[in-house]
């Protein structure tokens, strides 16, 4: 199951609070359960379920919400869910085009949502934000429980400074404190920003929310195809970001040793062949300054898929993933036929060219977030991960 770790072990303490990270991920993954039901899936016994839940719902996380019949004969389960009154966060995801922001409660809806054009200057970005901030919270930030933001480009392991984010010429950008300090000065709150990469939010809301998830699937690598190729990994049930946090950049991997100059100075990266802010994708109809995407030139489409394909084998035959998600601004609900052709097409590719016949099985999935970015509904879970994620031990 991903993200949980649970091991034997330790003090009798540390085994309480993992079980209650377990619950509270039960039910940011599964929505509305009954006691009975989480015991059953999560192999915890029914009188540890029913005193954490108790525990919970005074703590105010959790709220019944209505009985219903399991069987047509018997007692009626106690539906519970998360309550959405609890907390909320500003989620905020960066995009080298636009930026999106919106208030995300609890239970995980989207309230609030706005959209601007990303400033390239920070100070200029920082404006924006505590405007449309304003807006978002007409009320305060008193009750907020904290910021996540997701970036194009790497974020140092204090998940608060822009290591580089190369389509925003953002390079060594304390961007996590601009924003504290500018929130504390504006709306006088103390309030922690946790910052990441928006491919590793997009995994995180694939793994927990997402529909095209199995739950046996462990390994899941989401493709974040955009202004440039960012990708986030999880490998065998954790989110896996590697020592430095530079894992997943498998959009600067060198597909062409004298190819086109990239913007993270290298030649020859595959987000400069893939990515839809290259010729290939313009021509075939991409437009991510207006959001738009059609099939203006067929051929062009045929060619675009193939540079996409070459990246996309590479992964397949280095990681083995059980699923590969493609998401990314222009994948939406009125886009999704022509994503659809584009996955075909991929996945065709793929069971030709991968290194065996079972490599080449891996699905090729479209984003289950077509209303809203993954990368967004990420950064709201993000800013709750200190709730829902919790001291966890690890397996022995």
């Amino acid at each position: 199951m991903v993200f949980i770790r649970t091991g034997r072990g330790g003090r009798a303490s540390q085994q309480r609070e993992v079980n209650k990270t377990i619950i509270l991920n039960a039910f940011l993954r599964c929505r509305n359960i009954s006691r009975t039901e989480i015991a059953k899936r999560f192999n915890l016994s029914k009188s540890t379920v029913t005193r954490l839940v108790s525990n919970l719902i005074s703590e105010g996380m959790i709220v019944e919400i209505e009985p219903y019949n399991i069987k047509k004969i018997g007692r009626k389960a106690i539906l519970l869910g998360l309550n959405p009154n609890y907390k909320s966060v500003l989620a905020i995801k960066v995009g080298v085009t636009h930026t999106l922001m919106a208030k995300i409660d609890f239970a995980m809806n989207i309230k609030n949502i706005k959209s601007f054009f990303t400033p390239k200057n920070p100070q200029d970005f920082l404006d924006k934000v505590e405007e449309y901030t304003r807006e978002i919270f007409p009320e305060g930030l008193k009750n907020t429980h904290a910021v996540g933001v997701g970036i194009p480009g790497i974020v140092d392991n204090t998940f608060k400074n822009v290591v580089v984010a190369p389509n925003l010429n953002w390079k060594n950008l304390p961007l996590g404190d601009m924003i504290s300090e500018r929130f504390k000065k504006v709306f006088s709150v103390d309030i922690p920003v946790k910052m990441d990469n928006e491919a590793n939010m997009a995994v995180v809301a694939e793994g927990m929310l997402g529909s095209k998830i199995e739950f046996n699937d462990v390994n899941i690598v989401y493709i974040f195809i955009g202004e440039g190729v960012g990708t986030g990994l999880i490998l065998e049930g954790k989110l896996y970001r590697g020592k430095a946090n530079t894992a997943g950049e498998f959009g600067h991997m060198t597909v062409g040793r004298d190819g086109i100059k990239c913007k993270c100075g290298n030649l020859g990266c595959w987000e400069r062949y893939a990515s839809l802010g290259s010729d290939l994708a313009k021509r075939a109809g991409f437009d991510l300054e207006n959001e738009k995407a059609s099939i203006l030139d067929e051929k062009a489409l045929k060619l675009y898929v193939d540079e996409l394909s070459v990246g996309v084998i590479n992964i397949v035959n280095g990681l083995n993933p059980d699923v590969i998600i493609l998401g990314g601004p222009l994948i939406k609900s009125d886009t999704k036929e022509i994503w659809e052709i584009i996955r075909k097409e991929l996945k065709k590719i793929i069971e030709e060219k991968s290194i065996t016949s079972d490599a080449g099985k891996v699905r090729i999935e479209l984003t289950s977030f077509l209303e809203y970015p993954a990368e967004l509904v990420g950064a709201g879970i993000w800013a709750f991960w200190d709730i829902f994620e919790g001291p966890v031990l690890s397996t022995v």
